[in-house]
């Protein structure tokens, strides 16, 4: 089984590399949707993945470990209006973020981009 881990994070890394389009690993801001403050970690970048850590949020930083899409924005600027955001919502932007020593994966859109104070 050593092999099977070890090549499943070598194809994370390299997927994380071809998918991610300037997405860098850094810290994200957590900007939960509207009457929800609690993020919920998946195991895998899908939206019926099981949960595996939920945490309660106050606007605080998780680590970004990289972002991954199924569909490149290059692809997304060659469709209509109509298709473009029909595709944006079927393959959104996932992350790997790490919250203290848990690690999952969360939709991108609850995720903001910027300065984190450390705590």
């Amino acid at each position: 089984m050593p092999n099977l881990k070890r090549i499943i994070w070598v194809f994370l890394a390299v997927s994380l590399a071809v998918f991610a389009e300037g997405i860098t690993p850094s810290q994200f801001k957590l900007e939960m949707a509207k009457d929800c403050e609690v993020l919920m970690l998946k195991k895998t970048p899908d939206r019926k993945a099981k949960i595996i850590f939920t945490h309660l949020s106050t606007g605080d930083c998780v680590d970004n470990m990289g972002c991954i899409r199924e569909i490149t924005q290059r692809e997304l600027d060659g469709m209509d209006e109509t298709k473009r955001n029909y595709a944006a919502w079927k393959h959104p932007v996932w992350c790997r973020v790490a919250v203290g020593k848990k690690q999952g994966w969360v939709e991108q859109q609850y995720l903001k981009q910027g300065p984190c104070e450390n705590n």
